[in-house]
């Protein structure tokens, strides 16, 4: 009988050749054994789809020949752009990254059949060696030109990380963040708000790690900002939050949402106020009905938005909440909500809660159920799974009114 360890080595790099990844297959296959070919296209898309990629000259243009016909990028399923903050201008100086990246997206984009329905998920994230030594200007270089990029070619995403996913915020770095100023988001969207919308309508998965308005402004020169007043106008800040509810109702089929705020301790303004509170806008004006994951951090809103938010998210699977600051408001509302309209509910996190009844402490959960501490924090939070998540939540400080 005929099987593949009895092919001739020839009649397999025929078939080979017929492939679109040729070159590659053709290696794998006549270096290693016939039991293994069987393997290969598992292989290729497993080694193959995802890439990590830095924002210079170089590896932009790799990233364009990458995707070209016949490439391997046809494999390409994730990708994460990222810039160093130490990065010199000689590594970087006198390139388009905008023209090179919307080359590579054009070739995504144009993928033949099959490989053309695995949109792209997209991941833009820093390289930081020394947190103190950079602002916000840092991530606009990595994030502007890969939203302009998009815009350009109106390339499906399928999940859309900026500098949220892809860095670790359960850690705190003084004098240094991982974020982009919110008027960014304005930015962007007064050039490219109707391409965006089509490349984020099925936008499955959305992270954001936001900061204020300070891009431009120079911090260094001073140990500290507390007493620095951002020069930005209550109407530019409720532009500013506008816009990035725009943004997320551009991605109306969102299953998973993280949004995460760095602070920066400035003077107080309204406007200040405007941006930090950015999420009582969102609560109010922005509804996921599929939205399943969710995860907000360093939010300080008030209890109607996000009572609001999360009566309109009934599929809820997953939920985290940390360092979640809700004032006006009394999270014993929320947890009734959760624990009586979320029947699909399997994986709660909840820590550092403030509401105008003081902090949530969780002093009585068993130790399995435990959340270890912020750094720097003297509470733990509570982390629970399966049937446990839709328990009735009541902290060990509010016991007395249940």
């Amino acid at each position: 009988a005929i099987n593949m360890e009895t092919l001739p080595t020839e009649l397999i790099d025929t078939i080979v050749s017929w492939l679109d990844l040729r070159d590659v297959c053709a290696l794998r296959l006549t270096g290693r054994t016939i039991s293994s070919h069987l393997s290969t296209a598992a292989i290729l898309r497993r080694f193959f789809s995802s890439k990590r990629l830095e924002m210079t000259k170089a590896p932009l243009e790799q990233l364009v020949h990458f995707t070209q016909p016949g490439q391997v990028g046809l494999w390409l399923q994730r990708l994460t752009l990222y810039d160093c903050v130490e990065r010199t201008e000689q590594s970087g100086a006198n390139f388009d990254a905008t023209e090179l990246l919307a080359q590579a997206f054009a070739n995504i984009r144009d993928r033949p059949p099959p490989h053309r329905d695995d949109q792209l998920s997209l991941s833009i994230s820093l390289e930081v060696d020394n947190f103190s030594t950079w602002d916000r200007d840092v991530t606009a270089r990595v994030f502007h030109p890969t939203i302009s990029a998009i815009a350009r070619t109106e390339i499906p995403i399928r999940e859309l990380d900026i500098f949220g996913d892809a860095y670790v915020h359960d850690h705190h770095f003084e004098d240094g963040q991982c974020s982009l100023a919110f008027s960014d988001i304005a930015l962007a969207l007064s050039h490219h708000r109707v391409p965006l919308a089509t490349s984020l309508r099925n936008c499955t998965k959305f992270c954001l790690s936001l900061g204020y308005s300070t891009r431009g402004f120079d911090f260094e020169s001073s140990n500290s900002t507390r007493n620095f007043r951002l020069p930005l106008t209550v109407d530019e800040a409720r532009q500013n939050t506008q816009s990035l509810c725009d943004l997320l109702n551009m991605c109306p089929l969102l299953e998973e949402l993280q949004l995460v705020w760095e602070y920066d301790d400035l003077e107080e303004t309204d406007a200040c106020r405007e941006e930090i509170e950015f999420f009582d806008r969102v609560g109010l004006s922005c509804a996921f009905t599929n939205l399943k994951r969710c995860k907000l951090q360093h939010i300080s809103t008030s209890e109607n938005p996000v009572m609001t938010f999360f009566r309109q998210s009934p599929r809820m699977v997953e939920l985290t909440l940390d360092g979640l600051y809700m004032t006006p408001g009394n999270f014993s509302h929320l947890f009734h909500l959760l624990s009586t309209a979320m029947s699909d509910l399997d994986s709660l996190r909840l820590r550092l809660l403030t509401d105008d009844l003081g902090s949530l402490y969780f002093f009585h959960e068993p130790k399995e159920s435990t959340w270890h501490r912020m750094p720097g924090s003297a509470l733990h939070g509570i982390r629970r799974r399966g049937a446990d998540a839709r328990r009735l939540v009541v902290p060990t400080n509010r016991r007395q009114e249940s």
